[in-house]
């Protein structure tokens, strides 16, 4: 497995929900110095890292729901991501913020 898959399916393992598109993933693992084909390591925290920032960026875009659709819930990307900090040896603390900012209305964004 190369490290785009494996923040792709990582990503996807932190909130269910979310499948980011490989271009965002080729981005941010450039910007991070990371090569998006070299072979993945087992449990790399740095990749870890880059999938909870992309999970917290996560809005799902609707046109239909003025925009932008918040079904996504707050504390239970929380909880998801407290399980993976003690999967990775991380202090949950140190990654999950106070709170998460979340669109409540997204017409005026269009």
């Amino acid at each position: 497995m190369n490290n785009l898959t494996a923040l792709k399916r990582l990503c996807n393992a932190i909130a269910n929900t979310f499948y980011p598109d490989n271009g965002t993933l080729e981005l941010v693992l450039f910007n991070a110095g990371l090569d998006a084909q070299a072979t993945a390591q087992p449990k790399d925290v740095e990749i870890f890292r880059l999938a909870v920032r992309l999970v917290f960026g996560y809005i799902e875009q609707s046109r239909s729901e003025n925009g932008v659709s918040t079904s996504v819930r707050e504390d239970a990307i929380k909880e998801s991501l407290a399980m993976w900090c003690n999967e990775y040896g991380v202090d949950a603390d140190e990654i999950i913020p106070d709170a998460l900012r979340v669109v409540r209305n997204g017409t005026n964004l269009w």
